[in-house]
């Protein structure tokens, strides 16, 4: 059963801690003599503020996005889980994982073996970037039941600070280790990044480092999976690897720095204000990837069905560097007209290399990877104004490995108004691509897996629409897509194509009832897949949260709730841990079972806290809590967390 001492500390902290800030509280106001003596002092302090974006386009746009200071869903710590509504997991906090929503399936990484690890990394193109008046710096921290044995930890920091009003340097560290429910199923990750940002008018720079870092132990799911409900200790459950893991690292630097010409123009015949005209851009992006995957005991080779390097070989390691300059021109807006839209251009060449392992005439050697590509492409847009905006672009590849490959996109917003809501708006998008196969997909060889593939291109042509109203908090939308030539990893783990159309079809609702303090929000998606044969995906999946808030002591505002996480049974990935990869199978169907986390939160002015018990249906409801062939999720366990902000 859940364990009682949890649900004793929950009310014991609800009760006992609001009485001790009541009396910090009746403490500041008999300071408030010394607080009138420094009354002056403050008048001359600095207002904290903290503006954010991040670029798209190549550098082309920087869009804002806002600090996350809510109370709600801060108790959803975990990255893959909030992305997503339901997803293919191995279980544990660091593990693979694979988004159960086809549309959500849209990816930043360019090396193949790290997409199903994605979540817990940081790219370039996931950076945001800070404008601060006063020193921001975010403490993350959250810790399982117990510190010893199958723990759970994590560490995120964040500090980020102007030189000056232009000026600004972010740091960021975080770090996560989890012991895991079940044998050798290890893991840490961590990324740690420093970059900067230069805005002034003219000039503007963007530019940085991110290391990444992903080691996992690698323990090919359980024996049995019925043997969940034979032992209450995970420790006595056999799994089928013992001495194998995966480790992968990543490294980034990037720049992007524009060059703006245009003149002053004065506003309320006071301010001078810089208009932009046309812009110069360049763009450099070199990144680094590694992937080794390591078997210390050839013992575990009668998990896979092939061996191709002998006895002796322990370690494959796959290479994966690129690097890609652009260059790019823009006219801005000119927000004076009426009739008026923004045009850009651009020029890109990327340069690739990498390996992977392979062995000949009984030497180790290596299968190198080398090409170029040459691109262009460019696109026009339009941003300001209250009747609609909208963005197409285009990219295609001239010379190199890639020749031939097209990418066209488009989207529409219109704002209307809607029941009261000025800010509601439809939005419309789309795109098609000619994409080429992944040079891994085409070729790779390691111990256990190898194959050599001539794809023809992929050909996808999608579209989309919804409707948002943030003052109703509602979304509602669908989308569509036909593929020819779909690419996709068979029933033994290898990337293989059909040349059958296949076509995805879906529709979403997400929709936040409230009654005063009580709200309730699905979160509903229903999708299909033209055939079953080359895609499984479950028909239905949802994420269900109720909640209520309430505010202790007039001063601490707190809330509680249960999360529930469905789909539907379907035919669930499988994974395979010599390279990462989730693959199709056709033996067992699983879901069916609901995932349900009971949580209560507490935020004191920038301070935030949560308590939480995860998946406490395993307690009693006698299914298999299994999202991915062998692998079953962590049983119920408690975590709890704490953030704290400082921006004075």
């Amino acid at each position: 059963m859940v364990k009682a001492k949890y649900i004793i500390v929950l009310f014991l902290f609800t009760v006992f801690i609001p009485l001790g800030l009541k009396a910090q509280r009746e403490k500041g106001f008999e300071m408030g003599k010394e607080e009138e003596l420094t009354k002056e002092a403050k008048k001359k302090e600095v207002k904290p503020r903290i503006e954010m974006w991040n670029l798209n386009g190549l550098g082309a746009f920087q869009d804002s996005t806002k600090l996350d200071t809510l109370q709600d869903y801060f108790h959803i710590y975990h990255p893959v889980f909030k992305q997503v509504l339901t997803a293919s997991y191995v279980g544990n906090y660091g593990t693979p994982y694979l988004n159960n929503d086809f549309f959500g399936r849209k990816s930043n990484m360019n090396f193949l073996f790290l997409k199903s690890r994605e979540a817990y990394l940081l790219t370039p193109a996931t950076v945001n970037y800070f404008n601060t008046t006063t020193p921001y710096t975010r403490l993350d921290f959250t810790q399982s039941e117990n510190k010893a044995r199958k723990s759970e930890a994590r560490l995120n920091v964040i500090h980020s600070q102007n030189v000056n009003p232009y000026l600004n340097f972010t740091f960021k560290w975080n770090q996560a280790k989890s012991i895991g429910q079940y044998n050798y199923q290890e893991t840490k990750n961590n990324f740690v990044t420093l970059y900067s940002s230069y805005n002034k008018d003219e000039v503007s720079i963007h530019s940085g480092f991110i290391t990444n870092s992903i080691k996992n132990m690698e323990n090919g799911g359980l024996e049995d999976e019925s043997s969940i409900f034979s032992h209450d200790d995970t420790e006595y459950l056999n799994v089928n690897l013992s001495n194998s893991r995966s480790h992968f690292s990543s490294t980034y630097f990037f720049t992007t720095a524009e060059y703006k010409v245009g003149k002053y123009e004065e506003i309320n015949d006071s301010t001078d204000y810089f208009r932009p005209i046309g812009g110069l851009i360049y763009s450099v992006e070199y990144e680094r990837h590694k992937q080794e995957f390591m078997e210390e005991e050839q013992f575990d080779s009668v998990f896979w069905k092939n061996t191709y390097y002998g006895d002796n070989y322990t370690k494959d390691s796959i290479r994966f560097n690129k690097l890609v300059n652009t260059v790019q021109l823009k006219q801005y807006e000119n927000n004076n007209k009426k009739v008026t839209f923004g045009k850009r251009a651009f020029l890109g060449h990327e340069i690739i290399r990498g390996s992977s392992p392979g062995v000949f005439a009984g030497l180790e050697s290596r299968h190198r990877l080398k090409y170029s590509n040459l691109f262009v492409g460019g696109g026009i847009f339009r941003q300001t104004g209250t009747f609609w905006t909208w963005n197409f672009d285009g990219k295609i590849y001239l010379l190199g490995r890639n020749a031939g490959q097209t990418e066209l996109n488009g989207i529409i917003s219109k704002p209307i108004t809607f029941w009261g809501d000025s800010l509601a708006a439809l939005v419309i998008d789309g795109w098609i691509k000619n994409l080429v196969a992944d040079p891994f997909q085409e070729e790779f060889y390691s111990n256990h897996f190898k194959w050599d593939n001539d794809f023809k291109m992929e050909q996808r042509m999608a579209a989309g629409g919804k409707f948002v109203s943030a003052g109703r908090k509602l979304e509602m939308g669908g989308r569509y897509e036909i593929i020819n030539n779909f690419i996709y990893n068979d029933t033994l783990g290898i990337p293989s194509q059909t040349t059958n159309e296949l076509v995805v079809f879906s529709i979403y609702l997400d929709k936040d009832f409230n009654y005063k303090n009580l709200h309730f929000r699905p979160r509903l998606l229903w999708q299909k897949p033209s055939t079953e044969k080359y895609i499984h995906l479950p028909v239905f999946s949802a994420f269900v949260s109720t909640y209520y808030k309430f505010v202790i002591s007039k001063v601490m505002f707190a809330q509680v709730g249960v999360d529930t996480r469905y789909n539907t049974k379907y035919y669930a990935d499988a994974y395979e841990p010599a390279t990462g990869l989730f693959y199709l199978q056709n033996k067992k169907k699983y879901g069916n079972f609901p995932y349900i986390d009971v949580y209560a939160s507490l935020r004191l002015k920038r301070t935030r806290a949560f308590f939480k018990m995860m998946n406490i249906g395993s307690e009693f409801i006698k299914k298999e809590y299994i999202t991915t062939p062998n692998y079953p999720m962590n049983k119920a366990t408690f975590r709890f967390g704490v953030t704290w902000a400082f921006y004075d």
